[in-house]
């Protein structure tokens, strides 16, 4: 048993040129960050909500609050101790 192709619509437009088409396995945002590690550490759970919440007021609920927050100390800490 085949496909039946009839029902496909015809003349949708044409493909861009190959050389028109950026390489999709190429993240230019990757290329320009430094390499990331993680860093993973055991805390009571009133600090953690306590840091989660704080980090959200800063930073917005959403993805990454938190290593924003961490990121934030780091500098100030530095900062300080130079």
């Amino acid at each position: 048993m085949g496909t039946n192709i009839t029902k496909l619509k015809k003349g949708k437009g044409t493909p861009p040129p190959a050389e028109d088409i950026r390489d999709v396995t190429e993240d230019p945002s990757r290329s320009e960050q430094p390499e990331l590690r993680p860093l993973q550490v055991r805390i009571p759970r009133d600090v953690f909500e306590a840091f989660s919440e704080q980090a959200g007021r800063e930073f917005g609920f959403e993805h990454g609050s938190k290593k924003r927050m961490f990121l934030k100390i780091w500098r100030e800490y530095l900062a300080k101790s130079t």
